[in-house]
This record gives structure tokens, C-alpha cells and sequence, in this order.
């Protein structure tokens, strides 16, 4: 398995993680306890004869073991299921038989057949760890625990893993059957064992139905409050009974702030990493301020990276523009991984720094409640948002030396902050989650690790390429280019026939050739390397300002060929530090060679999609730049200060903030239409070129004068429902 899997022996794994209880019974009570287990047959006669061993012998009398293989999840669109696991008596899960991600213990998983003496039939045991990184990151989603326990069987033998957000703990093989006591132990010790020791985060107290504070918060749904009130109206929708309430405590330097949340806004996916998950949150000790936003994550603990609240209180001391309002933060009870410890004790022997991260967990609130992104109105906010964006990712350059390093569609929301003449909100864009921003002084520094940084969907070429290298503004303001790139082949009219392809292709596809190293995948690359988006087929795609009612994807020749399938998927137990990694491929064919030399039908520049001619640019300067980078390497340009002034028109487009980079180039736009790579040679040139691409007013200004210029035709009505199709 993966770095992030650790193997324990049996012994050191139950006296390092399952603690003694008082009352502990002789090895004899638990004698013949397994013996009407079968070994072979249908997995559902094991796990009922499984939980009839434990529910019989009052192992563990406040829990029952329940089987829930045919019925999955009320509210879970996947149908997931957990086949086996410990839920406390009484409760949803022992009455319906149903599985509750909301409300599990304990979860069991197995394999029928012989597993042998020795290590054998890795091939199954790897299968059911498998099995538990995605039954545990079930768990994950659904409450706020700090680890989880799983049982795993394979005919007549036994392990325990413990997961947690750095990696899964597991211990070799038993016989269970042949030593029951062994296993029949750890179910006695786990259901009498504190919730604390069974994964229950203490700071984070279940609210049940009927309680003062259920009350408090279903109340909102039924107070009449101005209209536009958007904070209280996200709230509100968040108040789904099928998942758990809490009151999550955060404590900030000498205080404890209470806030009550419900259902996520948004949760990462993936067991291992900083597991962000993001709630409404209401503010129960602060009238004046009902409603604010809480993120509750496991940032890595390393020497040299600072708290998000500690970057955020840092930025709003310098004034940063459209960044989010700190209002507390701080660790939660000193939670902390322990994966990375066992494996300490796995590999003691080995001279080699332990390659899995120490998770801490974290909470950040701060005072601004946004939409995301993606819920623009229209392709001119869309670019008016992002423009706002990267001014914040100006700002914190400038005025704070710091850079974000982790641009995405996830880190970026939209507030209302005024009303336009007609009454609709007027949006500004805030630039979240600083959590792996980094001081520019400290790149003297060497990397802290060698994973990348960022969110792999948005990572820049050079970034998805060269994993140890530092990220620079060139990378991050790539990734807001991608960024514009996810929300318009969502949102947006244009002639792609096969979002979901393209999506996966051109966001999450990475290539490998030894099944851990990934690189960029090869559409991004293309689009780089020719200067345009191109379909699956290298059909170049066109953003419209209205859809067409037809498609035809027709192919387009290029010079050279692509490989005629994707490359392998990424493995399901490695890691990259990113927020998420490549996925696995659908089945719909890859990139392939074509030989038609058709190019897709000219189509008429009115009809093409402002943003289309914004994407067509920005892609010809990344061009551009990285031919340069491959004559010439320089480092990131720091910009000089500027002036500020507002736009007359009172929506604070705020082009001026991207006025004068630099004392030296006033030409905003030049240096970027090089006619071939001849002029390459001139090194003044690929300096000119490399500066622009690290400068902030090239990308902001040229958003800015998009939105500004009267004439162009930005048509108002060309948001469509989300064209990723729910299959992917």
C-alpha cells in the first residue's frame, strides 16, 4: 500500500489505540465467540453472523452491531453503503436497518474465502482497505470525529484499522477464530471506551431535535427579516435533517465562542488532507452579527506556515481589499493526527524522513457570508468577480509580501454589498482560504515538503510539472485562467458537445508513468502549448454569447499525435498535499490521433462570447510565457506601488489598482504578440515576457477593460443550468 497506509503489528496496534477498560473479563469469556461464522458463502451471512456473536454475549450492551448491506443512506444520491457497523441502541439505524453515516460507531467490512497462514491474498486485504478509506471518509463527511475504527475480515482471519485524516492505521492478520479473545476484546474495550477514544470531537456537541437551541435555529426559518437578507437565506438552507447539527466550539486565545451549524456548504472530498468543511454558522453570543462563516479543517503542522486566522489578521492589519473579515480562530483541544507517530514505529530502522504530514485541527470564523463563485448571474459578473480576485491576490503581494498559492473555484465567493437602480444586488468578490499562502521572504527557505501545493485542478503547468518548486504569481494567476475556464464550460453557451470529457480531461486527468509521480494532463498542456481550448477530438471550442441547438464535434489536425489512451488513474491510497487529485477516467474514448485536417466552421465574431476573446488572449500570453521560460528562467518581477482612485460609475471596478506594475512598461498589453520564436533569442524580450506574466496589472487590467468598454457586447441573459451532466 501508499505512504499514507501504516502496518502495525496486532498487539502494538491494540496497546497503542485501544486503551484498557475497567472489568475486563478472562480470555475465557470469550471462548468459541466466532464459531458459527462462516467462511465462505455470501458476505451477508457473515456480518449477520457476525453481529448475532457480539449482540448475544453483551460485549458491548449500549451498542448493537446491525446489518445494512440492502439499504443505504436516506439522503445519499450514491447509495452508499455501509454493509456492517455499530450503532448505539435504539437509535435510526438499529430500527430500520438501515445504514446512517450520521450516527455509525464502528464499521465492519469483510471478504469471504481463505486467506491462508501467511500473508497471502494481499489482493483482498488491499480491496478492504480500500473499502475502508471510502467507508471512512463517509463517516468523515457526515460527523466530526478525529479518527475511526473498522474491523475488517477475510475468512477466518481479522484486522483492526484506525483512520484519521493523515492516513489509515492497520494491524497483520489474525485468527479470529482461532483466538477469539484477541478480537471480541477490542469490541469490549470500544464500546465501553469514552466517545473521545471512539473518534467524537468533544468541542463539537450533537443538536437533537426539541432542544433549546434546535429551537433557535429553526426559528430562522419563519422570522421576517429584510428581503435580500442573503446570509439568513443560506443559513436556512442548510437546515437539512439528514444531516447532523452541532454546536462547534472555537476557541480564540483566552475565549470560547459557541456557533450552531448544520448541513456544509462545502466539504472536500478525500480521507487524507485538510478535510475542509465550510457552515453557516449562527452566532449565538453576538446579536448585532446573527450569521457568519465557520471552517472547520486539519491544517498541516509544520515549522515555518502560519494559521489561516494568523495570515488573515495580518492581511486586514495592512488593509488588503476583498479578503475575508477575521473575527476568531484558533486549534481545536490540541487534536492532532497520529498516523504519522505510527509509522514512526512501522519504520524505526529507516534513516528516511516520515513521508506522511501531521495534521492539526483547526477552526477559522470570519465575518463574511458569500455565494460562490459559480453562482454568478452572467458572464460579465463572472469576470467582474474575478477581476476582484485578483486584485486581493495584488493587494496581499504588495502591501503584505504575501502570495496565496492555492487560487481555485472553492477560494473564491461573491458578496452583495450594494443594489443597482433596478434593485438587484450588486456582488463583490472576496479571495478565501489563505490557509497555504506564504510570506515571499521565507522562498529562501527550502520547501517544506516535496508534494505539491494547491489544488490540483487549478494548478498551473509548471506547478502540476515541477512539484518542488516554489508557486509564483505567474503560477497563481494561471489558476485564476482556469478558474474563468470551469465556470464558463459549466455556465455558459458555447459549441463543447462533451462537457463532462472535457472536464475531467482538461481539470483532473494527470499522467504517470510509475503510478505516483503525476504531471499535467495532456488537453491543459495542449491548451497551453497552441494558445486555445480544444475539445477531447482537438476540435477547437468557442464560447457563444447565445447556445447552439446542435453540435457537431468535428476534428482538427495538429502537428504530431496524442497517445491513443489515457494514462493509468492515480491509486486510491496515494497522496498529493493538493485538495484533491486525479481522477479516474469515464469511459467516454480519450484524446486520439486524428487525421482529418477539418477545422471546426468559422464562426462569426458577434456571435462570439466576450470571455471567449479574454480565454483566447490569456492563453496566447501563457504561450508566449512558457516558450520563453524554456529559453530563459527569471524570477517573479515585485511590483511597484500605485496610486489608487475609483471608477466613476460607482461599481468599483477598481481599475486603477492595476494601473502601473511598473514605472518602466506603460504599455499594458505589449510584449505578448511575438510573431515566432526567433524573436525568443533576444533576451530583453523573454524578460519582457516572463514580467508580464508575473504582473497583476496585465492579467487584472485586461479583465477590467472587458468590463468596461462600452463596446463590447456582453449579453446579459447567458447563464444556463450547470451542463455537467450529474454522472460526473
Amino acid at each position: 500500500m501508499g505512504d499514507t497506509f501504516v502496518r502495525l503489528d496486532y498487539d502494538m496496534f491494540v496497546r497503542g489505540l485501544v486503551k484498557p477498560v475497567a472489568s475486563e473479563p478472562e480470555d475465557a469469556f470469550f471462548d468459541n465467540l466466532f464459531d458459527s461464522v462462516p467462511t465462505n458463502g455470501c458476505e451477508t451471512a457473515v456480518y449477520e453472523a457476525f453481529s448475532d456473536a457480539i449482540n448475544s454475549k453483551a460485549i458491548s450492551p449500549d451498542f448493537l452491531l446491525i446489518t445494512t448491506r440492502s439499504a443505504h443512506n436516506s439522503d445519499d444520491e450514491a447509495k452508499n453503503k455501509t454493509d456492517c457497523g455499530m450503532h448505539a441502541a435504539g437509535s435510526r439505524a438499529i430500527i430500520d436497518k438501515r445504514t446512517d453515516w450520521s450516527a455509525i460507531e464502528m464499521s465492519i467490512k469483510c471478504e469471504t474465502g481463505h486467506a491462508g497462514d501467511a500473508e497471502a491474498a494481499d489482493d483482498r486485504w488491499n480491496g478492504l482497505l480500500a473499502r475502508t478509506t471510502s467507508s471512512s471518509n463517509l463517516v468523515f463527511r457526515y460527523q466530526i470525529f478525529t479518527h475511526h475504527f473498522t474491523i475488517l475480515l477475510f475468512g477466518d482471519y481479522a484486522r483492526i484499522a484506525m483512520s484519521d485524516r493523515a492516513g489509515i492505521i492497520y494491524a497483520s492478520q489474525i485468527n479470529y477464530k482461532a483466538n477469539p479473545a484477541k478480537l471480541g476484546r477490542v469490541f469490549w474495550r470500544l464500546s465501553r471506551a469514552t466517545p473521545e477514544a471512539r473518534g467524537h470531537d468533544p468541542s463539537a456537541v450533537r443538536i437533537l431535535r426539541g432542544s433549546p437551541e434546535y429551537d433557535a435555529m429553526v426559528t430562522w426559518k419563519t422570522k421576517t427579516l429584510p428581503a435580500g437578507d442573503h446570509a439568513r437565506e443560506l443559513f436556512v438552507d442548510t437546515l437539512d435533517e439528514d444531516y447532523p447539527w452541532y454546536r462547534l466550539a472555537v476557541h480564540h486565545e483566552d475565549n470560547t465562542t459557541n456557533f450552531l451549524v448544520a448541513k456544509p456548504t462545502y466539504a472536500a472530498l478525500g480521507l487524507v488532507g485538510r478535510s475542509t468543511r465550510g457552515f453557516v454558522a449562527h452566532n449565538v453570543s453576538d446579536p448585532s452579527q446573527p450569521f457568519v462563516y465557520l471552517k472547520d479543517c486539519w491544517r498541516v503542522k509544520c515549522g515555518h506556515t502560519k494559521r489561516e486566522g494568523d495570515v488573515l489578521a495580518y492581511l486586514n492589519s495592512k488593509r488588503v481589499k476583498n479578503i475575508p473579515t477575521l473575527l476568531y480562530h484558533g486549534d481545536v483541544l490540541g487534536h492532532k493526527t497520529v498516523t504519522q507517530e505510527m509509522w514512526q514505529l512501522f519504520d524505526e530502522e529507516s534513516e528516511r524522513e516520515c513521508p506522511i504530514e501531521e495534521y492539526w485541527h483547526y477552526r477559522v470564523v470570519v465575518k463574511e457570508v458569500g455565494r460562490p463563485i459559480y453562482e454568478f448571474s452572467n458572464g460579465k459578473q463572472l469576470v467582474k468577480i474575478l477581476s476582484d480576485c485578483v486584485l486581493a491576490h495584488k493587494e496581499a503581494h504588495k502591501k503584505a509580501k504575501v502570495i496565496h498559492r492555492d487560487v481555485s473555484v472553492g477560494n473564491m465567493i461573491m458578496i452583495p454589498v450594494d443594489k443597482s437602480p433596478q434593485g438587484t444586488p450588486i456582488y463583490r468578490g472576496l479571495l478565501t482560504d489563505w490557509e497555504l499562502s506564504k510570506d515571499i521572504h521565507a522562498y529562501d527557505l527550502k520547501p517544506r515538503n516535496v508534494n505539491r501545493t494547491g489544488t490540483w485542478q487549478y494548478l498551473s503547468v509548471n506547478a502540476s510539472n515541477r512539484r518542488t518548486e516554489h508557486i509564483d504569481v505567474a503560477d497563481d494567476l494561471e489558476s485564476f485562467l482556469y478558474v474563468l475556464i470551469w465556470c464558463a464550460i459549466r455556465y455558459l453557451p458555447h459549441d463543447c458537445p462533451d462537457v463532462g470529457h472535457f472536464m475531467y480531461s482538461f481539470f483532473d486527468h494527470g499522467e504517470t508513468t510509475n503510478h505516483k509521480e503525476y504531471t499535467c494532463g495532456l488537453l491543459k498542456r495542449l491548451a497551453i502549448s497552441d494558445g486555445y481550448l480544444m475539445t477531447n477530438t482537438q476540435r477547437p471550442i468557442t464560447f457563444l454569447c447565445e447556445p447552439l441547438h446542435t453540435s457537431v464535434d468535428k476534428p482538427m489536425a495538429r502537428v504530431g499525435s496524442a497517445p491513443a489512451h489515457l494514462p493509468p488513474i492515480l491509486p486510491s491510497d496515494a497522496l498529493l498535499t493538493s485538495k484533491s487529485s486525479p481522477l479516474p477516467p469515464p469511459t467516454a474514448a480519450p484524446l486520439a490521433p486524428i487525421e482529418s485536417p477539418s477545422l471546426a466552421p468559422d464562426i462569426p465574431q458577434e456571435q462570439k462570447h466576450p470571455i471567449h476573446h479574454i480565454i483566447t488572449v490569456l492563453l496566447g500570453r501563457f504561450k508566449r510565457y512558457y516558450k520563453a521560460q524554456a529559453f530563459y528562467s527569471m524570477a517573479p518581477v515585485k511590483p511597484k506601488q500605485i496610486a489608487v482612485k475609483s471608477d466613476s460609475d460607482g461599481t468599483a471596478y477598481d481599475l486603477a489598482l492595476f494601473d502601473s506594475d511598473s514605472d518602466s512598461d506603460s504599455d499594458t498589453h505589449s510584449g505578448w504578440d511575438l510573431s515566432d520564436d526567433r524573436s525568443l533569442a533576444s533576451e530583453r524580450k523573454r524578460k519582457k515576457i516572463s514580467k508580464k506574466a508575473n504582473s497583476h496589472r496585465v492579467f487584472g487590467s485586461l479583465l477590467v477593460d472587458f468590463i468596461r468598454d462600452e463596446n463590447v457586447g456582453w449579453p446579459m441573459n447567458d447563464r444556463l443550468a450547470d451542463q455537467l451532466e450529474p454522472k460526473h
